[in-house]
């Protein structure tokens, strides 16, 4: 009996042809904001992802990520063992890892690439394409 009362279609409480509501559905923009590469602020080549740039840290111009290590690496000095990590946030710190692991390290000194809480334009547009 208890067999012919139940609704093959339905499993876990839910009707499995029954979509996600109509008014939880998040509506795209309209129109999406073009996202042109930048410049470079240290080469002067072409940055296509712009949303792995940092700002330069004299001007608010993005610059390649790899640009900023290597300048980073050219005005520091590295005592044997201590290597450059980035933490995120425009931020960088020299740090050394602890023998036998890659994984656990000491911060020897933090280095602030880009001003905190700092918002730049070329970022916006991004953050608008994306829908944050």
């Amino acid at each position: 009996m208890a067999e012919e009362s139940r609704d093959p279609r339905r499993r876990f409480g839910r009707n499995r042809n029954q979509g996600a509501p109509r008014d939880r559905i998040p509506k795209l923009p309209d129109k999406v904001p073009e996202l042109k590469p930048g410049t470079c602020h240290i080469c002067q080549k072409p940055i296509f992802d712009m949303s792995t740039a940092l700002a330069d840290r004299e001007s608010p111009e993005p610059v390649h990520f790899d640009c900023a290590v290597q300048r980073i690496t050219d005005m520091e000095t590295f005592a044997p063992g201590e290597k450059l990590l980035y933490l995120g946030r425009g931020a960088f710190a020299v740090v050394t890892y602890q023998p036998g692991s890659q994984t656990l390290f000491t911060i020897n000194r933090k280095i602030q690439w880009e001003k905190e809480g700092s918002k730049f334009d070329w970022r916006k547009s991004i953050s608008q394409r994306l829908g944050l």
